[in-house]
């Protein structure tokens, strides 16, 4: 695939993910719009998987969007996203980066999620400046951090991250500090540098 043919369609996948991306993780948009605007790009093998789940098949990836549009309450706030192309540019991968967050309790509380998503697809048709790209999404995966989460819950996520996380941060350094020096590997101080 030539550079300019393979610049224009990152370009085109990029900006429909972009897209597709803010349908997904937005519960102000309708279920029933999400699925109109999302079946076209799914895969009959589409395989979901996150820190909780995994399941594979459009009609479970269907019905799994429509209960999260209608269990929870969210937005997603996208920072970067990204498409590569294997050299034909017919099979491919988005990442997305962001913070998804759940409004389950608000006003009183609103998790921040870090978020990173993944979409692996199959190109069907590059498009150009009259056809829209037309691609399949293979597998979609979302990935959270569970500190996150945990630091999110009320006094509970105080307790972790202002007294957990710092004492396992320490008994993990004596921890290191143990092991390097069994092993003769302990870093050399730096001069004017504590």
């Amino acid at each position: 695939m030539k550079r300019d043919a393979r610049a224009a369609l990152i370009s085109r996948l990029e900006e429909r993910f972009r897209w597709l991306t803010v349908a997904l993780y937005d519960t102000s948009v309708p279920p029933a719009e999400v699925d109109a605007a999302l079946r076209p790009y799914l895969a009959d093998d589409v395989r979901f998987v996150d820190p909780w789940q995994t399941e594979a098949g459009v009609q479970r990836y269907r019905l799994g969007l429509a209960g999260f549009h209608t269990m929870f309450r969210f937005h997603f706030e996208l920072f970067q996203l990204s498409v590569s192309l294997d050299e034909d540019g017919k099979r491919g991968r988005c990442i997305a980066d962001g913070v998804m967050h759940l409004k389950q309790f608000a006003p009183l509380l609103t998790y921040p999620l870090r978020t990173i998503l993944t979409y692996e697809f199959v190109v069907e048709d590059a498009g150009d400046d009259v056809r829209p790209v037309r691609f399949r999404i293979h597998h979609h995966e979302e990935m959270w951090s569970f500190g996150d989460m945990l630091a999110a819950v009320p006094v509970t996520g105080w307790l972790y991250a202002k007294l957990f996380r710092p004492a396992f941060a320490r008994g993990f350094l004596v921890a290191s500090w143990l092991s390097a020096r069994l092993k003769g590997a302990l870093p050399a101080r730096t001069a004017g540098r504590t």
